[in-house]
């Protein structure tokens, strides 16, 4: 984090200068007026988030060697802990009051529902600085949507991941239920690549049986080239990924079954809001890579607070793209905008299935604080 003071004579002044110099990211620290010789100054202590310091030593450095993946862990734990006092720092000296009470009452909310510190931060940094922004707004600037839908992700080869007991089988079976439904004829291919779980992979196995619809078993880097040289044969391939091992991560994983290198290939995040921070943070940091498109959140109904969401979101920058309150196939919302997902921060009403249209929504959980 790059942390800068800034002096002008006005307060419009010196805001200028630190999005001028630190961007529209940068945090308000501390601002203060300043009188020397008669004249009134401004002064403001400012912040950004700059590139995680892992990537700072490129191979070659410290030794000729590339980075180990202790030292990388050991910078990483560095940096959370610098990075946590400035943020302590920084919430220290928020001023709630300077905010319309919808806005004060909307963060407090959101804090009190598992947001974490250095996102309210962020969002009273935005509210602050643009004062015809909404707390809707902010947050939307924060957590993305993006429909779980072939519009929205063209992909032929579209992949599940995530934590074991999430659900990814049977949002695999959802999404090809869904692909049918949008385009009725289309070739769609399942594929397990989760092998050792004997139930996902007859769940998977007997509905494709069900429903005309091709099933294969992906154990390595042969089988995926066979899959891959079928892939015309298809409209859409969908694959269920094992977890990720202990210490071990998905590029690892897709190395391993011969995917890393499949271009065209989008792999949706499985998270349930009921873990733990600390658990989604590791899960993050395993299942991350560039291959990964959107987070799919699972098992809404099992989770008191929903403010994972927006921390995954702030920390990924990656879209939410469907909500999932059941095991049940008909259980999940895809996100086609934020209303949905606004509701279920602010009102904790859990996203209406397919089975529940038409039928009258549901009293909120929670009736607190509205945006």
């Amino acid at each position: 984090m790059r942390v800068k003071t800034f002096r002008a004579k006005s307060t419009k002044a010196v805001l200028e200068k630190v999005k001028r110099e630190l961007g529209p990211e940068a945090v308000i620290l501390s601002s203060q007026t300043r009188r020397e010789n008669g004249v009134c100054w401004c002064e403001v202590m400012a912040a950004v988030e700059q590139d995680d310091p892992s990537a700072a030593a490129a191979p070659g450095e410290n030794g000729g060697g590339a980075v180990g993946e202790e030292e990388v862990m050991s910078l990483k734990r560095e940096w959370r802990q610098i990075k946590d006092v400035l943020l302590g720092l920084a919430g220290d000296r928020i001023d709630l009051a300077v905010l319309p009470a919808r806005q004060q009452q909307g963060l407090r909310f959101l804090e009190e529902d598992g947001v974490q510190r250095e996102v309210i931060i962020r969002l009273f940094a935005r509210l602050t600085h643009d004062r015809e922004c909404s707390l809707l707004q902010a947050l939307g600037g924060l957590v993305g949507v993006r429909a779980l839908t072939h519009g929205s992700f063209p992909q032929k080869l579209q992949a599940v991941s995530g934590p074991s007991g999430v659900g990814k089988t049977t949002q695999l079976v959802r999404m090809a239920m869904a692909f049918q439904k949008s385009r009725p004829g289309a070739r769609v291919c399942l594929v397990n690549a989760d092998c050792d779980r004997g139930q996902g992979r007859l769940v998977l196995k007997h509905y494709a049986q069900l429903s005309g619809i091709t099933y294969c078993e992906l154990h390595g880097k042969d089988d995926a080239q066979d899959l891959l040289a079928a892939m015309d044969a298809f409209d859409r391939v969908l694959v269920d990924l094992p977890s990720v091992p202990r210490g071990g991560r998905l590029d690892g994983v897709l190395a391993q079954l011969g995917l890393d290198g499949v271009e065209g290939l989008a792999v949706h995040l499985l998270l349930s809001p009921h873990y733990a921070p600390a658990q989604i943070s590791a899960f993050i940091d395993a299942y991350r890579t560039r291959k990964t498109a959107s987070l799919i959140w699972t098992k809404l109904d099992e989770a008191c607070t929903f403010g994972a969401i927006v921390n995954a979101g702030a920390a990924t920058g990656l879209p939410a793209s469907a909500l999932v309150k059941g095991p049940g196939l008909r259980d999940a919302l895809a996100l086609s905008d934020e209303m949905a997902l606004w509701k279920l921060l602010f009102k904790h009403e859990l996203p209406a299935s397919r089975a529940d249209a038409g039928r009258a929504a549901p009293a909120p959980r929670k009736g607190r604080a509205a945006a």
